[in-house]
This record gives C-alpha cells, sequence and structure tokens, in this order.
C-alpha cells in the first residue's frame, strides 16, 4: 500500500509538470517592447534673462531692505559710508551673484568679529546695499539660503 501511495504522488507530481511545459510550450510569445525615450532638454537659459528677470520683478521686499539699513547704521556705518557701496563697487562688479557679495560680507564683515551677524541679517543689509544701488524690490525676500543667492545675479547698473 506504501508504494501504491508513493507512485500515485510521483504520478501525479509528474502529470502536474507535463501540463505547465505544455502551457508554457502553446503560450503565444510575448516580446517586449523597448519604450520609445525623447529626451527633449531645455536650452540653458542665459545669464543675461535671468538678470533681466530679476531686474523687472525684484528680488528682495522694501521690508526686509529696511531692516538691513537698520543694521548698517548699527553695524556698518562706522567703516563704511552709503555712498562708497554705491554705484562705482556695485556697478563696476556685474559678474556676481547675491551669494557671491554675502560670501564677501559674512567672511570678512563686521570688522573684527566677521560671520558674527545671522545669515538673516546679512541677507537684510545686502537687501539695503540693493536698494541703495537701484534695484527694485519685489515681493519675495532675498533668500538667506547660499546656493539660492547663488542664482541671483547682479547685473550692472
Amino acid at each position: 500500500m506504501i508504494l501504491s501511495r508513493s507512485f500515485r504522488l510521483i504520478n501525479f507530481c509528474g502529470m502536474c509538470a507535463v501540463v505547465v511545459l505544455l502551457g508554457a510550450c502553446s503560450a503565444p510569445e510575448v516580446r517586449l517592447q523597448e519604450p520609445e525615450i525623447s529626451a527633449q532638454v531645455a536650452a540653458p537659459i542665459e545669464p543675461e534673462t535671468i538678470a533681466a528677470d530679476f531686474l523687472s520683478t525684484g528680488f528682495y521686499t522694501r521690508g526686509q531692505a529696511s531692516r538691513g539699513e537698520r543694521r548698517f547704521q548699527q553695524l556698518c556705518a562706522d567703516c563704511h559710508r552709503t555712498v562708497e557701496i554705491t554705484r562705482g563697487w556695485f556697478g563696476g562688479n556685474s559678474h556676481q551673484t547675491a551669494g557671491d557679495l554675502l560670501l564677501v560680507m559674512s567672511m570678512t564683515m563686521p570688522d573684527g568679529s566677521p560671520g558674527s551677524l545671522s545669515s538673516e541679517e546679512y541677507a537684510d543689509i545686502l537687501a539695503f546695499l540693493l536698494r541703495l544701488n537701484d534695484y527694485p524690490a519685489g515681493e519675495e525676500e532675498l533668500p538667506t539660503d547660499f546656493a539660492a543667492l547663488q542664482n541671483i545675479p547682479i547685473p550692472a547698473r
């Protein structure tokens, strides 16, 4: 009786294998198609276009520039007069970004304690300097993130 049970089990498994193999052989061939990829690369945006956008929409707020003016008077006016930070210095550095300017400010000022201000205070003072140089105010504050500031060109005026 034990042989008979084993024989039936082997016979059953063998029949299942045959059914599976027959099913696999008779199934239609499935071909996978490679997806069509259309690579559309956006044209690079010219720095002049970015600069024109910022000049038309502004990239700091009036409130931010006002806060910056107060901080400038408290922390910077002993060493800097506003007249020396207009036109000549700003206008001759059209290749710079807001990030470049913020980096110089935070690495060298205030005198005796560079880097001691918060990123918001440095951005506020930079907004004031932009206002001094007739760059338009807008609806959004100048960001405090260095990477974001690197994307804001300061075009010659």
